[in-house]
């Protein structure tokens, strides 16, 4: 082999090397970010599940003071209409 053909082996050796690891820095910084991305839902989904579930406790508890509030409203009417 003579020195040009030694050059261009290794050009060759590089130029492979190159056209693979650029594809595969690409996918493993989207796969980081992807996975970051992943993490911050799963963390702000729970957030929505614990405040969505307080919201409707809030609720049924207005909704039962209401219903009180309306029983007892019904009565003292029924005890006015009665006098």
């Amino acid at each position: 082999m003579q020195q040009w053909d030694v050059v261009g082996v290794i050009a060759a050796l590089i130029a492979l090397f190159s056209t693979m690891v650029a594809p595969i820095v690409k996918l493993t910084h989207a796969i980081t970010k992807l996975t970051t991305t992943m993490e911050n839902m799963e963390k702000n989904v729970e957030e929505l599940t614990a405040n969505n579930r307080s919201a409707h406790e809030r609720i049924w508890d207005h909704a039962r003071e209401q219903d009180e509030k309306l029983c007892d409203h019904e009565t003292r009417i029924r005890v006015m209409e009665e006098n």
